[in-house]
């Protein structure tokens, strides 16, 4: 009774820990840090701090493996921990690439710690069961709405909370009998196969979670309603739960198959639309949980330091830098990628038993992937899409009303977006400055405009824009006319190098305080102007509500969407401004401040009319 007893505490201590460093790294490392990041050294420091996370957690991995000793297992994990609240104490402060090289330190000595001891604490029974218990209950803290919303720096103050209860419950798991494996599984060409097929699945996710998070119309279908937050709290604590329980009964590598096709699923919708994508959320949920319970229970089965390390920073830092860089180069998890994933997971679990000379053909496959599939090739395709697409705009005359030039100096800045080099201009082939301004200038409209919209009002101009002089170019999007989509694409390629510029400037932005508030006029504005999507009394019943992939919130429920709640009149403000970009919501950037503030009071009006009883 009492050796029962004991084993409980021991594994509840063991899920308390788990969950603490997965939950600090989900809700801090990998969220409210970045966005400490953004507001302290803006997006053009992003991906030096980004790059000096990810070596730090590396060296913290390797350095961890190095100084391993079970007998100070407890001292090492609580070392970890205190180092881990620190660091992210020292980021509300002060956040930059040193923090981040703290954070990665710290991160990568204790998740390297905590796995490398779980086996000799533990034994390995119910390994998968603590494993999955502890991994789920980090997903679902985080999905949890009072703290996915939470401010970035009370989200910093939870994971210090979690690093504090990661230290006391770290005491429960000072004894325990070295051990390490001898199943195959562990051995040099397994171990190999197991690292790149974690490797695989990492790239994948972090890439999709890259681009979902920043694109504003799918941040708000899958992880902005509270709904779906509880939602992917439930999926991804029972998922994992699950998960943990199979691998006990030796379904390793199913899980990981499931995690790759759930991934796979997610990605190709993800790349189809945003609607499709919505429908596919339940799958990357539990894509997700599926991986990072293997992730976990994988090196902590073998009880070797030396493979928790090669896992996490190959797998685990390495492999989610690569899903993020490959994000944000292309915006898109592309087909050939998923599938070229699909053949190292499956090939990879075939070949860890049949020998080092099956590793040859899955290795060639996906060689040749690559080579089919590489960067130059799509954006070879892309780039001729966009040149076609600027004959189009010179070809219907589009440079006698739109100019590509923000004038230094001038409100243009504010208006059109960061100003750049007259060379740049003046270099094109022809250079398109244009005749004469009659409508925006449009030398970032990828910044402002998601391509959805910019369809939307190239066919139907008057009905997007209320007053428009612009005529209709529907005829280009006639079937068979790939004109359409060129202008398009075209369209979408202009600003994209200026996008991190664009948006601290946006979040910078404030309207200024002395303007007069016309609550009359705020009423008339939304009517024009914001209606046909948002219906007359903001109940997203608009007359184009329903050709938009994303319909507009029904302000009547009470909820807002996207709006800052620290800050609600200032948030509302600004997107009324500068709208959400790759959302339908387009700004309105040539209202005056004083109609700015005023339309926003009438918006706030009708949301805070439906909370009244």
């Amino acid at each position: 009774m009492i050796e029962r007893r004991f084993e409980r505490k021991v594994s509840a201590a063991a899920v308390v820990v788990i969950a603490a460093t997965y939950g600090y790294f989900l809700i801090f490392a990998e969220f409210s840090f970045l966005e400490l990041l953004r507001m302290s050294v803006g997006g053009d420091g992003l991906r030096p701090a980004m790059g000096a996370l990810c070596a730090g957690g590396i060296v913290g991995s390797v350095v961890a493996a190095w100084r391993f000793r079970l007998e100070m297992y407890a001292r090492s994990l609580q070392l970890g921990a205190v180092a881990c609240a620190v660091a992210a104490g020292l980021a509300c402060v002060q956040a930059s690439a040193w923090t981040a090289v703290a954070i990665g330190l710290s991160l990568g000595w204790l998740t390297v710690t905590l796995t490398s001891g779980l086996r000799a604490v533990l034994g390995v029974e119910r390994l998968g069961l603590v494993v999955g218990l502890g991994t789920g209950l980090a997903y679902a803290l985080c999905n949890l709405p009072v703290v996915f919303h939470a401010t970035p720096r009370i989200q910093a103050g939870i994971a210090i909370a979690l690093m504090v209860l990661a230290v006391v419950a770290a005491v429960a798991l000072g004894k325990g009998t070295a051990e390490c494996s001898e199943a195959p599984d562990f051995k040099a060409r397994p171990a190999t196969c197991w690292v790149v097929i974690f490797m695989a699945l990492v790239w994948m996710d972090s890439a999709a979670f890259y681009i979902i998070q920043h694109t504003p119309a799918l941040l708000a279908e899958t992880w902005s309603e509270t709904t779906s937050l509880w939602i992917n709290a439930t999926i991804h604590l029972a998922v994992a739960v699950v998960a943990g329980r199979l691998i006990d009964r030796g379904w390793l590598g199913r899980i990981a198959i499931g995690a790759w096709v759930g991934l796979a699923v997610a990605c190709g919708l993800l790349t189809a639309s945003m609607q499709a994508f919505a429908g596919a959320e339940i799958l990357y949920t539990a894509g997700v949980s599926l991986y990072s319970v293997a992730l976990v229970y994988y090196p902590a089965r073998s009880g070797r330091p030396w493979l928790a390390t090669a896992v996490f920073a190959v797998a685990g830092w390495i492999g989610s830098a690569l899903g993020i860089g490959m994000a944000q180069d292309l915006n898109a998890v592309p087909v050939w990628f998923v599938v070229a994933a699909g053949v190292v997971v499956i090939g990879l679990l075939i070949v860890r038993q049949h020998g080092r000379h099956g590793l040859r053909q899955p290795l060639l496959v996906l060689a040749l992937l690559g080579v089919l599939g590489s960067r130059e090739v799509r954006a070879d395709e892309e780039a001729q899409l966009i040149a076609r697409g600027r004959e189009v705009f010179i070809g219907e005359g589009c440079i006698h009303c739109h100019s590509q030039f923000v004038r230094p100096g001038t409100v243009d800045v504010t208006r059109w977006g960061p100003e750049k080099p007259l060379v740049e201009m003046i270099t094109g082939a022809p250079p398109l400055p244009g005749n004469r301004r009659q409508g925006p200038d449009l030398a970032q409209v990828g910044n402002r405009r998601s391509p959805e919209w910019n369809r939307l009002h190239l066919m139907t101009p008057r009905e997007v824009s209320p007053g428009s002089r612009m005529p209709s170019y529907a005829h280009l999007f006639r079937e068979g006319d790939g004109r359409g989509d060129a202008l398009v694409a075209y369209l979408a390629s202009l600003g994209a190098e200026t996008l991190e510029r664009r948006s601290a400037q946006v979040q910078a932005w404030k309207p200024a305080t002395d303007v007069v508030i016309n609550e009359a006029k705020g009423a008339g504005l939304f009517a024009r102007l914001c209606a046909n999507c948002h219906g007359d009394e903001g109940r997203g019943d608009g007359v184009l509500t329903a050709r938009l992939s994303m319909h507009p919130p029904d302000w009547s429920l009470g909820a807002w969407r996207r709006v800052d709640a620290t800050d609600e009149a200032a948030s509302v403000a600004r997107i009324i401004k500068f709208g959400l970009p790759g959302s339908p919501m387009a700004g309105h950037e040539y209202l005056r401040d004083e109609e700015v503030v005023s339309l926003a009071r009438h918006v706030r009006s009708l949301q805070r009319g439906a909370k009244a009883p």
